[in-house]
């Protein structure tokens, strides 16, 4: 793995040699999956309880097997299809492998099987410890497991890179650079502009920009960078002024 050094974003190897980025889903959107999906099983438990109540004691003791059954089954049957529970998908969010590769069956089970070690020793307040203590945001079973949980990200319109002038960089970039230039832009669209002022001066620092004008800078460089055309070319020079 390799990081540009912007937010949480990782760029990582496939086997067949190429890169992709992923996005570590942070503590609130894993809270938000976790009390839907939580409310879900709570539904289906209620409904099944009142149903098998009009069976007496047998009903009672089934009740208590499709509790079981439910609690511990609903997340893995999920996870270890596509790596999404309902919650998780509600949220765009997704499990994978640390490589980005989709979980197989062992590694769902164990990091499932492991969750109430995260429990502990209530309102999983051990697995938010260890959360917070990585900047992978990766729980016990997470690490356990060797997995991850991120944003499922898709190419949507606020991703795509925001229309606006572009401008031929003076100097050389790496394909690195490059990178983290197209990806400030293409997550421009979705934070505040305190926040791409902030993440603006990160790279200005490393690639000798003037700080008044980062933002906009970049953005033109990230257009050039992604093949956009170059009708509309902004000149350094008139821009400065």
């Amino acid at each position: 793995m390799r990081d540009h050094g912007l937010e949480n974003r990782t760029f990582v190897k496939l086997p067949e040699g190429v890169d992709i980025a992923i996005t570590s889903a942070g503590i609130v959107s894993r809270s938000y999956a976790y009390l839907i999906d939580f409310a879900i099983r709570a539904v289906v438990v209620g409904i099944i309880s009142f149903v098998l109540l009009f069976l007496g004691d047998i009903g009672e003791g089934i009740s208590l097997v499709m509790y079981f059954l439910v609690s511990w089954g609903y997340n893995i049957f999920f996870e270890a299809r596509n790596g999404q529970t309902p919650g998780k998908k509600r949220l765009n969010i997704r499990v994978v492998q640390d490589n980005g590769l989709p979980p197989n069956f062992s590694q769902v089970v164990l990091r499932n099987l492991i969750r109430p070690a995260d429990m502990l020793p209530i309102g999983y307040f051990l697995g938010l410890l260890t959360m917070c203590s990585n900047e992978r945001f990766k729980r016990i079973g997470d690490w356990a497991a060797g997995t991850i949980v991120i944003y499922d990200e898709e190419m949507t319109k606020s991703q795509l890179l925001p229309d606006g002038p572009i401008e031929i960089p003076k100097i050389a970039f790496t394909t690195q650079e490059q990178l983290a230039v197209i990806d400030f832009a293409e997550r421009s669209t979705e934070i505040s502009a305190a926040r791409n002022k902030e993440m603006a001066t990160i790279l200005s620092a490393s690639l000798n920009l003037d700080e008044s004008t980062s933002v906009s800078t970049l953005l033109n460089y990230a257009r050039y960078f992604a093949g956009r055309s170059t009708i509309g070319i902004a000149n350094p020079t008139e821009e400065n002024k």
